[in-house]
Order: C-alpha cells, then structure tokens, then sequence
C-alpha cells in the first residue's frame, strides 16, 4: 500500500530523517572539531536522547488524537446548549442595555415587499398568515383613548412571539429603520421557543464576510469560532468544533448588514447562500431595500425566502413613545401629564412637513431625540425653528452630534467634552480601517506603523530590565553580560531593537490561520520564512566578520571590535526570538487566548504547581539577595521562577474560564506539548541548522579573505611588541606588564583572558561550582601561531611559569598589522576556528525552538468559558494567559539550556548562548501577545492624550451609556450613522465650544443600519 506524502506517517518519517541527519552532523562536529571527546559524547547522547523520547511519545501518544464517536455526540450536545445559553444572555443584556423595555418597545409596522424581491410563493414553505400592519392615529401631544397609557397594556399589539412567513426572511428597510434590533428580538425570540438539540439563531454581521474569496460555511465557522472562543477548539484533525456546528445544522445564521458587503460581491453572496444552505434550513437576512433590490438584479433572489420591508414611523406612535418615555413635568387637571415633547407634538400634529416631524420617521432619531431632550428635560422647540434647521438632514446631524454629549451629560461638561473627543479618536480609527469592530486587540492600528513595529521590541527590552532589577540592586549586572562600555551597550540594545522589528515584519505569519504550537500556518510561509531567515543570518554574519576579527576565532560572549558587531550581534540574537514565536504559530496580528484549565482537577494541580514554584522561587531569590548563598543567576532564575508561579496560581483560581463546552481528556496537556515540541524541533532546527550553515560559511568566507594577504613582520618590533618566527612558528612578545581579568571554566578547560577593565561574563554558575574569575598581572605576555592558529601565553606573578589562555579577548592589546601576520594562514584553520561554534548553535536553536512551540501548543487554547466574552473579561483572560506562557517559555528554555551550561570545558562560550537565551525568550512571548501589544498602544494613546489610561473602563461605561454596543469581546458603536458623524464630523473641543442651540452639521451620508435601539410592531420567531 502506498502513503502519500502528507499523511500521518509520511510526515513522521520525513521528520525521523531529519532529526537523525542533524544528529549525524552534530556527531560530525564533534567527533573531527571538538578536542573534549568526553563532553561531546555526553552532549550528543543528550540530544539523541532528547529525540528519542519526544518522537516516542509524540508516536505512541497519537492515536488518542481521534475522539470516540459517543463521547463527539455529547460534546457537540454540550457545545449546542452552552452556545444557545451563550447567544441568549448576550442578547437578553443587550436589550436592556438598549432600553427597549423602558418604558415599552416602539412598535414599527412591517408588510410584503415587491413579489419580484422575493421567491416564487410555491417555493417558499407555508407559514404563520402575516398579521396586518396595524393602522389608526392620534394627535401628537393629547392622549388616544385606544392609546395605552404607561404601565397598561397594549390590547391590539401584536403577538410578540408571532411566528414568520416561513423558516427564511429577508427585511429590508432604510438606516435606522430597525432592521438589527428585529434581527435581536428574532433571536431572542426563537431561543425562547427553542427545543433541546435544535438549531442555535445566532447574528453574524456580514461586512467580515468576502463571499468572492470565502465560501458561507467557511466564514461562519471562523466567525462563530473568534465570538465564541470555545467552538474554536479542534473537534477531529480537520475541523474546528464550530465548522461542525455550522455542517450538522445545529447554527441558524441570522446575516445582518447585507448591504454592508463591496456592491460587486453582492450577487456573488446570494448564489453562495443558495449554494450551501441546506433545504429548509432556516435563514433571517437584514439590508437596505435598493441593495437587495440591485443583487437581485444582477443574481438571484434568496430561495424559499419571503421579503417584507419595514414601514416608516408615523407621527403618532413616535410622539406617544417620546411623551412616554420623558420626565413628565406637571399634570393637567384631567390627570395627562405634560413633558417637554407636548407643545412640540401638538405643533408637528399642525405642520407635518416640518424637517423634525420627516426626521422622527425612523426608530434611531427617535432614540436619539429621546437621549438628548427627553432624558435631559432640555426644550426641543428649537428643533422647530426653519432657519436653523430647514432640512431633514440638518435634524438629523444635529441629533448625532449632540447624542454622545447628552448620553454623558450627567458626568458633567469636561467629562462630555472629553468623551466625545475619545469616541472621535476610536471613530476615526474605525474608519480609516473600514470596519465598525473595536476589539481591544485591534486598538494598535492606531498606533503609528513605525511605533507599532518597533515598540514590541522595546517593551520585550523594558520587562527584561524589570527582571534584572533585583540583579541590579545587588550590584551583579556586570556578572551577567560582561558588557565592555556605554557605548558597547547601546549598539546591542538598538541592534535587538532592529532585528525584533524585522522578525515581527517578516518572521510571523501576517494572517491567523495557523494554531499556536503547530510548525506554521502554511507551508508556503514557512518556506519564505526559511529563505528569509537564511538570507538575512548570511548577510548579518558576513557584516559581523567584517566589522569584528574571528581570525583569533570565535566564541559567544567575546568582546567585539567597536560597536558596530555588537549592533549586528543584537539583531541576529533578537531575531531568533521572533523566528522561534512564528515557528510556534503566533501571528504578526495575534488575538486573545486562554489556558486549559477547564477541569477541577487541572485547575488544583495549576494552582498546586504555581504556588509551589512561586514559593520556591520567592525563596531563592530571597536567599541570594540578602547574600548568604547564590549568585546573580540565582537571583534571576528565582525571580522568574516566582513570577512565573504566581502567573499560574492566578490563571487557574480565576474561575472564569471553567465549565466550558470543551473539556480536555486527561493528559492532553502533555499530549499536546510532545506534539508541538516535536514538530517545533523538526521545523526549527531544519531553518536553524540551514541559517547558522550559511552564516557560518559566510563569516568564515569573509575571515578566510582578511587571512589572506599580510605585511612580514618578522624580527620587527612595533608599538612594544617583538614579532619573530622559528620552525615555522610565528610569535609576538611583549615585556609590558599586561592586566585584565581571568576566566576559569573549571575541569581543567583552558582559561580565557579580558583584556583591560572588561570583566569575564557569567563567572560564577549555579551547575559549575569550579568555575571561576580571578584578575591576573602579566609580566610577560606570548602570542604564538602555528598556520593561523593563535595561542596566548601569560607570565602572571612573579614566578617564571606561563598560562595557556584563549586569544580572542586579548587580541586588543596586539597592533593591527600583527593581528594580520599572526592569523595569516589556510582557510581551513579558520573553517575550524570558527565554524563548528556556529554550526553548533543552529542544533541549539532546534531544541530552543522546539521548546517554544510545545508551550505555546500546550497552554494556547480557546477560553473554556461559552459566552460572548466581554471585552474586558478577554483582556483579564489573555494578560493572565500572556504572562504564564511568557514564564513557562523562559523557564522550560532555562530547562533545556541546563546540559549547555553544564557543559564542561565551556567550549565555544556555548555557556553564554545558553545563559542568554531563556529569560528574554519569555519577555518576547510577552511582548508578542496580543494583550502586549495592547500595552502598547493604551501606552502610547494615553501619552498622547487621545484616549484614557483606563481605556477599558471608559468603553465599558460608553457601552453602558448606550453610546457603543457589545459584539462578543469587541464593541460597536450605536449605529453606523453615529460613527461615521465622530469620524467625519467637528472635533470635541468645537463641540464643547457650541451652545446646545447652535449645533447644526449636514447629514452624512447613508451608512448601514447596525442598531435601533427599538422593537418591531410584527416579530418573527
């Protein structure tokens, strides 16, 4: 039988070949480069071992993967009862957000639309008779005897449950004519009539939707999927739980803003619905009447759908509703009260060709004159004057100027000024990115393009210092890095910088296609993302070779030339981190994500093991810091260790995401983390190995031409020194007392030598107890070279012996030309002085990488919690999420570097790759999160005074203000109308300038209705 190539065990052999070739290349290296035989053995052993087992378990544990049958019935079960719970207390809040029960709703007649909109009447399935539009009138300002009264009921009001036409409706009406908020009442509506295991109505907004690009189905699912984050979990290998819903029909879809959608893609979306509905699924679909009408020109008309269209309000029922809903301000003696919308109705009811008395035609002006006089009790008889208001469109825009000051107005003038200049800045935004979704993770497209860039670098850099700030009170930063100068230091802060803006541009995948944990999202992107990577660490380490001198050879950790390789140093070292973050699927654009913790017993072993590792932590930290014990790594291994436990500790007692649809089986935790880990390793090491193969080559290219070509220098003496060669030896001798300091890397490895003041990195390891630094006087100081190959020999003390000591860090002290005359040799002693370091590390950043996509495939998962989330509820959910994730990452790279550290002899300076790479590992993961980059832009909106530190806080109020409405963990504002008025219209400080009489802007142009704010005279169910 034969296996295709992307079947299961296809793809596991192909990544059994690769790890067996790395480990192939690695026994390579050190068998012909590495003199310590005894070290590369126990190095090679431990990665073998490594694969070994990670492949073994990723093979064994696989086949649990595939779901029982029974136990998938009543998962979905589950997941259809949680998400109907889930669209219903949405909506039902909402509702009385909107105040559609204060004092009564608002009733809008609806009637049949042109029979040419809809189905032939033998293709649509019978149904409930339409109730007939309700007629009849009163005069504005005096009661209606049929006319109830507040706290009476309406006799003649329709059935609120009054079922439809048939299972599928199309409503067409003008902006603002109440088409979201019947989508809102049919929503609830059916839920209430709902049975156990039958469909769930659910509204999705079509402006998302691209019907040219994505099939119905398709978009459903990713949009039930991102509202309801639990139905984003896998149910079987190729279907997310939600795709499963929308195929078993157990989703009724209510598509609200057809005439939202790019005019072209109109009659396109049409045929796709008639394409992939099932017959009689049911269907409600929302657009103005001229759009419908074009797409059924140029298309089709919806199959088995009816189409009814929303009537106009009439005076009457606005004018009752606006009496009802106001202050009333003194009562007749025949017990009517009086508010101050009677002598303006009673005036309309005498000239109904007034601009006000058009304007009150539609549900949302009706609201909105409601919000700004009613509410208020300010006079709305300047509404009637002809010279400031002669049209309908002057109405209206003085009504959606004045909404947001008015819905804000008991907060006092400044705090309404100030809101509506926020709203304004959001508004803006919105608009420039042509949508009406402000999701809190969206808010750095706001941003400046430069600074969104840039600043997830810099906050990486910033939580770094904040960890080393203990290090830094106990006065042992030096300990860590070893950094040469000022100088030195700012070139490799702004070369991270640079290399950390160029992985976040071109290293993470731009879309969010992809899984965390999972190799990438596309193939085609991981095969760019390789060439990229390849492409840039060649160049990179051809212009460190250039700048610095690996003649002498390299090691990690070494002082440079200038700060032009430490720049270049910085952006390779920085890049790697975003390589390894987009290798585990994070995207460029990421969104909120939560943490497995859905089971009692979970959240109990979470919590266990972050306060166990937060105490252990706490305590080490403690230790070393008051000086009894320890070293600066242990100080920041304790730090991070306690801060990463108490991230955990939070994550499972916050019992916000338990009791969810999707409840992980035990061990799929682990299961999970052995699959990313695999798979991660495959992926990473495959780019690692082929980038450091590259860079090498081209560091070692570059060193072999600058090896080349020197001047004779033998028996010559310059600046102090005596060059000489005997026997094919060439030596540069020096009686001057030479001082600097001694590295000791224990079990007998040769020392190296910092010249100057530079003191040795990372002299004192928790693992390497021998392991040493000590200041040395030399009195006599050698360097020899035998074909290129440099060794340094120093005269400490008194005595006549000398210390062998590796000459990269020394090589400062010797003059330029005797640099050249002593590395002048063949290029394969520089192929072997610098190369297998390099070659080494790309193995190194395998494992790393690894590391990073198990943690991330194991701890990113949907929040459990089925509900429309709140937005703010998501931001608590992703920062608890972000900083576990960030903490386990640096502390299980931490884990994974220890046989590095460990390594006797530190060889190559590998020790200080694998100090290095853990802890700012964790601080991007941090960055790169969604709730990092909203870190980034609250900080930078509120330093510019557009919008408040407490960004949420004041959306949410604005939301409860009914200024924005809720959508799953995002919001919108009110009414499209209203947004495009912000975005379009005079700024706040204008607004705040005008009197409340003077405001009087043109109309914008027609947007598409979103929200009412009012109920529908005849409601379908």
């Amino acid at each position: 039988m034969r296996v295709g190539l992307h079947s299961a065990q296809a793809r596991r052999r192909m990544w059994f070949a690769v790890c067996a070739v790395a480990l192939a290349a690695l026994a390579a290296i050190l068998r012909f480069w590495w003199q310590d035989s005894a070290t590369a053995g126990v190095l090679l052993t431990a990665l073998g071992a490594f694969m070994s087992v990670a492949a073994l378990m990723a093979d064994v544990l696989r086949g649990d993967t595939t779901a029982r049958p029974d136990g998938d019935g009543a998962h979905r079960r589950r997941a259809v009862e949680a998400l109907a719970e889930a669209v219903r207390e949405q909506w039902a809040a909402e509702a009385r957000l909107r105040r559609l029960q204060d004092p009564a709703p608002l009733e809008v007649d609806w009637t049949l639309a042109d029979r040419r909109l809809a189905d032939h009447p033998y293709n649509i399935p019978p149904g409930t008779v339409l109730p007939r539009p309700r007629a009849g009138g009163v005069t504005p300002g005096t009661p209606d005897p049929g006319t109830p009264q507040p706290g009476t009921p309406d006799p003649a009001a329709p059935d609120p449950a009054a079922a439809p036409p048939g299972p599928r409706v199309v409503v067409l009406g003008e902006p603002g004519s109440g088409k979201s908020v019947l989508a809102m009442r049919y929503v609830l509506d059916r839920l209430a009539a709902r049975e156990e295991g039958g469909p769930v109505p659910v509204i999705f907004p079509l402006a998302s939707w691209d019907p040219l690009r994505a099939s119905l189905r398709d978009w459903l699912a990713v949009r039930l999927a991102a509202d309801y984050r639990p139905l984003a979990a896998q149910a079987d290998d190729r279907r997310t739980l939600a795709r499963v819903l929308v195929d078993m029909g157990l989703v009724a879809p209510v598509l609200d803003g057809f005439d939202e959608l790019p005019r072209a893609a109109r009659a396109t979306a049409v045929r796709r619905i008639n394409a992939e509905l099932d017959p009689g699924a049911p269907l409600l679909l929302t657009s103005r009447g001229d759009a419908w009408a074009a797409a059924v020109e140029e298309g089709d008309v919806l199959t088995g759908a009816e189409v009814v269209e929303l009537r106009p309000l009439d005076l009457v029922r606005a004018g009752v509703h606006l009496e009802r809903s106001a202050r009333p301000l003194r009562v007749t003696a025949d017990g009517v009260p009086h508010t101050v919308w009677t002598p303006v109705l009673r005036k309309l009811a005498e000239r109904p060709d007034l601009p006000l008395a058009q304007a009150l035609t539609t549900p949302l002006m009706v609201a909105l004159a409601r919000t700004v006089y009613g509410d208020t009790s300010r006079d709305p008889a300047p509404l009637l004057d002809p010279r400031r208001f002669p049209t309908v469109a002057a109405v209206e825009g003085h009504l959606l100027e004045a909404f947001v000051p008015a819905a804000f107005a008991d907060a006092g003038p400044r705090a309404a000024a100030d809101a509506t200049r926020r709203l304004t800045v959001l508004a803006r935004g919105l608009h420039r990115r042509g949508t009406g979704r402000l999701a809190w993770w969206e808010l750095e497209s706001l941003v400046p393009r430069t600074l969104a860039l840039y600043a997830p670098g810099l906050l990486a850099l910033a939580v770094l210092s904040l960890f080393l700030l203990p290090v830094t009170l106990a006065r042992a930063v030096d300990d860590l890095a070893g950094l040469e100068d000022v100088l030195s230091l700012v070139a490799l802060l702004v070369g991270q910088t640079l290399g950390f803006a160029f992985g976040v541009r071109y290293l993470l995948p731009s879309g969010r296609r992809g899984r965390p944990g999972t190799p990438g999202p596309d193939r085609g992107f991981r095969r760019r993302q390789a060439l990229v990577t390849t492409g840039v660490s060649a160049l990179m380490w051809a212009g460190y070779a250039y700048f610095d001198d690996l003649r002498f050879g390299f090691r990690f950790g070494g002082v440079s030339d200038g700060w032009m390789p430490d720049l270049l140093g910085g952006f390779l070292f920085s890049q790697l981190f975003t390589l390894f973050l987009g290798i585990a699927g994070l995207s460029r654009r990421p969104i909120p994500l939560g943490l497995p913790w859905s089971g009692a017993m979970s959240r109990v072993a979470a919590r266990l093991g972050g306060a166990g590792l937060a105490a252990a932590g706490t305590v080490t930290a403690g230790v070393a810091l008051l000086g009894r014990e320890g070293n600066p790594w242990t100080v920041l291994l304790g730090t991070t260790c306690a801060a990463a436990g108490t991230a955990l500790m939070a994550s499972a007692t916050n019992r916000g995401g338990q009791d969810g649809a999707h409840t992980p089986r035990a061990g799929r935790i682990a299961r999970r983390f052995v699959t990313g880990a695999v798979r991660g390793t495959a992926a990473a090491m495959l780019i690692g190995v082929a980038s450091c193969t590259a860079g090498g080559f081209a560091a070692v290219g570059v060193t072999a031409l600058k090896s080349r070509t020197a001047a004779d220098l033998r028996d010559r003496e310059i600046d102090g020194w005596y060059f000489s060669e005997r026997a094919g030896v060439r030596s540069a001798v020096t009686e001057r007392t030479l001082r600097g300091g001694l590295l000791l890397p224990g079990d007998g490895a040769r020392p190296v030598a910092f010249a100057g003041r530079t003191r040795p990195p990372n002299c004192t390891m928790p693992l390497l107890p021998g392991r040493r630094c000590v200041d040395f006087v030399s009195r006599r100081t050698v360097f020899e070279s035998r074909h290129g190959d440099v060794v340094a020999l120093i005269t400490p003390g008194a005595g006549p012996g000398t210390t062998a000591v590796h000459p990269t860090n020394l090589r400062s002290v010797l003059p330029d030309a005797g640099r050249d005359w002593l590395t002048q040799g063949p290029a394969a002693g520089v192929v072997a002085r610098d190369l297998p370091q390099i070659l080494v590390s790309g193995l190194l950043i395998g494992v790393v990488g690894g590391c990073v996509c198990g943690v991330y495939r194991a701890l990113s998962v949907p929040s459990d919690l089925m509900r429309a989330a709140s937005p703010g509820l998501s931001l608590r959910t992703d920062r608890t999420a972000s900083l576990t994730r960030g903490g386990m990452v640096a502390l299980l790279v931490a884990l994974v570097c220890v046989p590095v550290v460990a390594t006797p002899g530190d060889w190559g300076g590998l020790v200080h790759l694998g100090t290095q790479l853990w802890l700012p590992l964790g601080t991007a993961a941090l960055a790169l999160s969604a709730w990092g980059r909203f870190l980034v832009a609250r900080s930078w909106l509120a330093a510019t005074g557009q919008l408040p530190w407490r960004l949420m806080a004041f959306l949410d109020e604005a939301h409860q203000r009914g200024v924005l409405r809720q959508s799953g963990a995002g919001f919108e504002f009110r009414h499209l109308r209203l947004q495009a008025q912000l975005a379009t219209g005079p700024t706040a400080d204008v607004v705040a300038a005008r009197s409340p009489g003077s405001r009087r802007l043109p109309g914008p142009p027609d947007a598409p209705d979103m929200d009412e704010g009012f109920d529908i005279h005849h409601r379908t169910s």
